[in-house]
């Protein structure tokens, strides 16, 4: 009498395993199709269309998170090729633009490119697995993807947290990259691979790039404000006059507005040209900073104790109040350098 009673109910349950195996089965056939309605639509002629194709990837996204590390893997390559730094090299901005050329600072990315970038902004990197944004060598010059409004500097509290969520690009690829005149203000680039990117003019206002690669990169007149270096590669990078220190000021309103200066607390700086570079404040303590050039560097206030100064041009360079205790200056050249209330400066290397 148990098992009649049993059988009913075993068989309701079997019933419903196949019923849900059979919806899983038809929700997987139905992402794949969609899946590969995108993939050819990304491939079309027509921008309405391949606006299609990327919007649909970013719902399939949110719809199926096992499926995003391809998804990203697609959207990276969707960039690599429609906006792809020239094979002889990043292409020559000119000082002028002639009639009808597009001012440098006013280039943007192709609409798409921007739309498949803002897909990737908004996704959530905790179902990325092992894949990374993939933009080696892209050209993504005057890429808007701040994620705050430079009015709101003035509101930021003291312990740096921002207004709105930073965008995830940790790990990111952007090595030979070209992203000049960009605005990557606030986003988080921890550990980026940005080995001989162009950033000149480029805006870093409270970027995170802890621990990244930025050897030999250009960050020619780049705004670095308040943004976290610790522990980033910096060597035989180019800083000619970039704006590293702190800045305080007005909007255009006239409310006050202020930064503090960026962290390079143990970056390695080997080789970086840094010539009349503004540190004013700036944490350099444990950097390595053997044989940069720092010729005209603005040094005032900044902490430099326990740095690497082995072989540093320091000629002109302003160290007035500067932190060096402990600073190993061995070989370093001092000619003509300020240094009036620096600490820790050992007699020997004060310039005559």
């Amino acid at each position: 009498m148990l098992l009649v009673a049993v059988l009913p109910g075993l068989a309701a349950m079997v019933a419903l395993l196949f019923t849900w195996r059979e919806v899983r089965v038809t929700e997987q056939g139905q992402l794949t199709s969609r899946f590969n309605d995108a993939i050819s639509n990304l491939g079309s002629p027509s921008l309405d269309v391949r606006f299609g194709g990327i919007y649909a990837l970013e719902r399939i996204m949110q719809d199926s998170p096992r499926d995003q590390p391809r998804i990203v893997l697609v959207l990276s390559a969707y960039v690599r090729r429609h906006a792809s730094v020239p094979a002889a090299g990043f292409a020559v901005e000119p000082a002028e633009p002639k009639e009808g050329q597009v001012a440098p600072g006013l280039r943007r990315p192709p609409t798409d490119v921007t739309a498949v970038v803002n897909v990737l902004a908004h996704r959530s990197p905790r179902h990325d697995g092992d894949t990374q944004v993939d933009w080696s060598r892209a050209d993504l010059r005057g890429l808007f993807l701040t994620a705050w409004a430079f009015k709101d500097l003035a509101k930021l509290p003291e312990d740096g947290v921002f207004p709105r969520a930073r965008a995830p690009f940790a790990y990111v690829n952007l090595e030979g990259a070209d992203l000049r005149h960009a605005d990557l203000s606030g986003v988080d680039l921890r550990s980026a691979f940005a080995s001989e990117a162009n950033l000149s003019r480029t805006q870093l206002l409270g970027a995170d790039l802890r621990e990244a690669d930025l050897s030999l990169a250009d960050l020619t007149e780049a705004n670095v404000l308040d943004t976290n270096l610790s522990g980033a590669d910096l060597s035989g990078a180019i800083l000619r006059r970039t704006f590293l220190g702190r800045f305080t000021g007005t909007t255009d309103a006239g409310a006050p507005l202020s930064a503090k200066p960026c962290d390079l607390s143990r970056a390695v700086l080997r080789d970086a040209d840094l010539t009349s570079a503004v540190l004013t404040g700036t944490t350099l303590a444990g950097a390595d900073l053997t044989d940069a050039d720092l010729r005209g560097a603005d040094l005032t206030k900044a902490d430099l104790h326990g740095a690497n100064l082995t072989g540093a041009n320091l000629k002109g360079a302003n160290l007035t109040h500067a932190d060096l205790t402990g600073v190993v200056l061995t070989g370093a050249e001092l000619t003509g350098a300020r240094t009036e209330g620096a600490r820790g400066l050992p007699a020997s290397a004060v310039p005559d």
